[in-house]
């Protein structure tokens, strides 16, 4: 595996963006509730959404580095990881919240914000003692959302499930090739993602 193209999958698919994917990929979905919003509030959503989780998370970490709290964006050394989850879960709670209460809105789409706060909670925990990949729990959180909307909106999506199977598997074996983590803690963050989402939605929709 070439390392350029090793760190431009990590890039792609840094964890910070899965959220965002996560409710493009929803928008687009014949799903009626979401749809019946409009482009519009979609658009409004989408542009909220980007900004808090997206854009917010990245400047921290920028002024975080500016400050010399961490090395690098890519945090290569554990201790240095706790202060930007709780960040991140600061953002995406804060961001989860704001939709929850906007009771015209599905409860599908605060959910999935709902996801990457929990992720990033179960992050900070468990980087207590080892330093677990968010890249891969990332990837298991966007597999098993896959799974949960073909159960609960009776949807065929079996092309994005492979799809996504696929590039997880692509983006492990970036993160051990570049070195950032051993297999254990690419395959425990993979696992964790899997069941921090089934636990959102278990607790959301009865899963």
């Amino acid at each position: 595996m070439r390392r350029d193209f090793a760190e431009s999958f990590s890039l792609s698919f840094h964890p910070i963006l899965i959220g965002f994917y996560s409710l493009l990929f929803v928008f687009v979905l014949p799903v009626f509730e979401v749809q019946a919003l409009g482009i519009h509030l979609l658009s409004y959503i989408g542009i909220l959404v980007f900004v808090t989780t997206v854009a917010f998370p990245v400047f921290s970490l920028l002024m975080l580095r500016k400050q010399k709290i961490i090395s690098s964006l890519s945090m290569p050394q554990r201790q240095e990881r706790g202060i930007a989850y709780l960040l991140n879960f600061t953002y995406y709670g804060i961001t989860a919240y704001m939709l929850f209460r906007m009771n015209f809105i599905p409860l599908l789409i605060p959910l999935l914000i709902a996801i990457s706060a929990m992720g990033n909670l179960v992050l900070f925990f468990f980087n207590l003692w080892i330093k677990v990949s968010a890249h891969a729990l990332a990837m298991g959180s966007l597999t098993m959302l896959i799974i949960a909307l073909t159960h609960f909106y009776d949807l065929r999506l079996i092309v994005p499930l492979t799809v996504v199977a696929l590039l997880s598997l692509i983006v492990i074996l970036s993160r051990h090739y570049l070195k950032m983590h051993t297999y254990s803690e690419l395959i425990l963050g993979y696992v964790l993602g899997i069941l921090v989402c089934y636990g959102v939605f278990w607790v959301g929709f009865g899963f």
